[in-house]
């Protein structure tokens, strides 16, 4: 099994785990939306050529969205109702939390490949 599918498959659990934990009690549409964009995306990137072509570009998108899932997201959605009751930024938190983990991942691809050119600017890449 290469890289890719594996990829792919850990993606396609940890999306399941997502749905399972949340206990599919997201009613609404949009939340539903919020939740499984970032995950559509990590798992379309891995058939899009530019991040095939290095396993690292697929892992520095991937990591920011898995730990800010993991970490922040999921135990705040898991416990959405108590928090939307006793904050007023619930909402806004709901939309900002996925969009900055995508953001964080995609400028991590963009740093890993400034550090790359300026690996080869400067002969230290082989």
């Amino acid at each position: 099994m290469n890289f890719t599918a594996a990829y792919r498959i850990f993606i396609a659990l940890f999306m399941l785990i997502v749905t399972v934990g949340l206990g599919m009690t997201l009613n609404d549409f949009t939340s539903v939306v919020y939740v499984f964009v970032p995950l559509l995306l990590m798992l379309g990137a891995s058939f899009i050529p530019f991040f095939k072509a290095r396993k690292l570009r697929l892992v520095l998108f991937a990591a920011p969205i898995v730990i800010l899932y993991s970490v922040g997201f999921y135990p705040w959605l898991t416990n959405y109702q108590e928090v939307a009751v006793s904050s007023s930024t619930s909402t806004l938190d709901f939309i900002i939390i996925p969009a900055w983990a995508t953001l964080y991942g995609a400028g991590f691809v963009v740093l890993h490949e400034i550090g790359l050119g300026v690996a080869r600017a400067f002969n230290w890449a082989k």
